[in-house]
This record gives C-alpha cells, structure tokens and sequence, in this order.
C-alpha cells in the first residue's frame, strides 16, 4: 500500500506541486502597473482568490492600476526586498 502511495505522489502530485510552483514564480513581483508603469493599490481578495491567498499563505496579492484600470494577481515579494537600516545615526566612513 505505502508503495502505491508513493508511486501516486511522485506521478501526480509532485507534477501538481511544480506546476504551482512555476505559476507562482511567473507572477509579477513589482508593485507597479505592467501596463503603465503607474502605482497600484492592493485589493481585497474575494472568491477563489481568497482560498488562492490562503493557500499561498498571503504570498499572492489581487492589485488594481487606477490610471489604466488593470487588475490582476502579484506576488507580494517579501523575500525579495531587503530592509535598509536607517542611515540616520551612523557615522560617516569617508
């Protein structure tokens, strides 16, 4: 039995598991219009998206362009901007 499972796993679910996997990294990570290059607002997520951010654990973000009125999903990037320290405070190395 625990071989059948494990010949399921490896047929279907890792191919499962990959293709979101892809999908997600396919996502834009920039909070910027792809369309205009203009600033966009997050939305609240409603319908199968709400169970897309629960799954992806708020990873995946529903945002919209009011200058050109695009919507669509981004990813939110969290691992991907690093945080600067405050320059206030520390002293000049010239």
């Amino acid at each position: 039995m625990l071989i059948w499972l494990l010949f399921f796993f490896l047929a279907f679910g890792a191919k499962v598991v990959l293709a979101f996997a892809m999908i997600y990294l396919m996502l834009d990570s920039d909070r910027a219009c792809p369309s205009c290059d203009g600033a966009t607002m997050r939305l609240r997520l409603e319908g199968w998206k709400r169970a897309l951010g629960l799954v992806t654990r708020g990873y995946v973000e529903h945002r919209w362009c009011p200058r050109c009125n695009w919507d669509g999903l981004t990813r939110t990037g969290r691992g991907s901007h690093a945080a600067t320290p405050a320059e206030s405070g520390s002293p000049s190395l010239r």
